[in-house]
């Protein structure tokens, strides 16, 4: 999900959320007002969905939403339309990790489509050197995420691969795979790839989007 996917989801959940209290009615029994309920459940579930993939479902606003709008009583949506609209700032204005991971997942897919031109064009070493900067990249992110330490701007690809692996972030298979990655990155640094390792190359591109995608976030 992109940044601007976000704020679009973020606006019609909020305009679903002004039609849901446009349904207001009173009780005769209870004198309390409330909203159409099946048209309030299916807007929260929407709601509570979108808050956790955005910000994980430890976030004190998917909390606050979840907590505070729990039944179709008018005042419950008028909270949770509060919390939606604090949402909306603190995606647009506050230091969010989470939004902040979005971001560098659109460069990082801009970059590996840029890499795999470069292999189209059969300018295979500047691609794969792309590609690794990607991958290299994500594994720092994910060694920070987790707390593995790591040297900033020293460990190569090599060294983040096996301090990754040791600490359990994946299997033997997948480090070797990543060895074989940064051997192929070396040589196309050499200048050293042919037309023939564009296969090699391919591989290497595909796998950098599946890790991208298994271990940014």
């Amino acid at each position: 999900m992109s940044i601007e996917a976000i704020r679009d989801r973020l606006a019609r959940l909020a305009e679903l959320g002004s039609e849901l209290i446009a349904t207001r009615y009173k009780s005769d029994v209870s004198h309390q007002e409330f909203v159409d309920a099946g048209a309030f459940r299916e807007w929260r579930v929407g709601c509570v969905a979108f808050l956790r993939e955005a910000l994980g479902e430890d976030s004190p606003y998917t909390k606050e939403f979840e907590f505070n709008c729990d039944s179709p009583y008018l005042s419950a949506v008028a909270r949770g339309q509060a919390v939606l609209r604090a949402t909306r700032e603190y995606i647009d204005f506050g230091p969010v990790a989470r939004v902040e991971e979005l971001v560098a997942a659109e460069i990082f897919t801009d970059l590996l489509g840029i890499a795999e031109r470069l292999l189209r064009a059969q300018r295979l070493s500047a691609g794969v050197v792309v590609a690794c900067s990607v991958l290299e990249d994500v594994m720092r992110r994910s060694a920070r995420h987790r707390s593995i330490p790591i040297r900033e701007n020293v460990d190569d690809l090599s060294a983040l691969n096996a301090k990754l692996s040791a600490a359990g972030v994946y299997g033997p298979a997948l480090q070797k795979r990543i060895d074989e990655w940064a051997d192929l990155r070396s040589r196309a640094e050499g200048g050293e790839l042919l037309p023939a390792m564009r296969p090699s190359a391919d591989s290497l591109l595909r796998g950098v989007r599946e890790f991208m995608n298994d271990h940014l976030f």
